[in-house]
């Protein structure tokens, strides 16, 4: 492309060169000499025709010699101006026929819609919450837990259980996830919920009458998320799998 360009480059301006020069030799040969016949004829002439042809010929001359410095430099730029658009509608052609042969998906429409449709969803939110799930059967077997049925167990047996479960999965969360409380103060103390407070930090409750600011004591201070670092996915794993299913290799019977 860039070759093509510069050859076509080459050949225009060697071509607007050419008539550059032609124009220049037909000035010599043809306007010079007819100026120089004009002026001897106007030294003939009467003085008062003389004055009156003269400033006509003044402006001939004129021309000419104007016509000497700009018609060169009009041939150099439109050279140079029929280049760069012969470029740009090169270059535009090379793309539209590069894009012909771009791999087209295989398969109708309605095959690469079922394509899609199987692909797994990505979204951020359930990654997270899957991901924290993970932690937590990982480090607390909290999953493990949940899905047991427990009616069977005394309640002995089950505060054992739950005593295990609880401490891993808080220093789980602890290592991962930081919180905090909405509210600093403690519970039972009085609260003052001003106007244009937030509804996903602070849930109204009782007896809700009137317009902000409410009065009222606190039985909750809430907990926020003030940091995440959660660690990235093992590669090749999905997102949904919370904990992988163990084989021992060599244990058969």
């Amino acid at each position: 492309m860039k070759r093509f360009v510069a050859i076509t480059f080459l050949i225009i301006m060697l071509s607007m060169s050419a008539l550059a020069g032609g124009t220049y030799l037909a000035a010599r040969l043809y306007i010079d000499p007819t100026l120089k016949h004009l002026n001897n004829a106007v030294d003939k002439m009467q003085p008062e025709v003389q004055k009156e042809v003269l400033s006509h010929l003044v402006q001939l001359q004129e021309l000419r010699e104007m016509g000497s410095i700009y018609i060169p430099a009009v041939f150099f730029v439109t050279g140079i101006t029929a280049t760069l658009i012969l470029s740009l509608l090169l270059r535009g052609t090379v793309n539209r026929g590069a894009g012909l042969y771009t791999e087209r998906p295989k398969g109708s429409k309605k095959e690469i819609a079922a394509e899609q449709k199987k692909a797994p969803k990505t979204d951020a939110a359930e990654v997270g919450a899957c991901r924290i799930l993970s932690l937590l059967q990982n480090k607390g077997r909290l999953i493990d837990f949940l899905q047991e049925d427990i009616t069977r167990y005394p309640d002995d047996q089950i505060g054992a259980a739950i005593r295990y479960v609880h401490e891993d999965c808080r220093n789980a969360l602890s290592e991962y996830i930081t919180f905090a409380p909405v509210m600093s103060e403690k519970e039972g103390e009085a609260i003052v919920v001003s106007e244009g407070f937030d509804p996903s930090e602070i849930r109204l409750t009782g007896n809700i009458t009137g317009t902000p600011p409410f009065k009222g004591s606190l039985q909750h201070p809430g907990w926020k998320i003030t940091q995440i670092n959660l660690p990235g996915l093992p590669k090749g794993q999905k997102h949904t799998v919370i904990a992988p299913a163990e084989v021992e290799i060599g244990q058969t019977d």
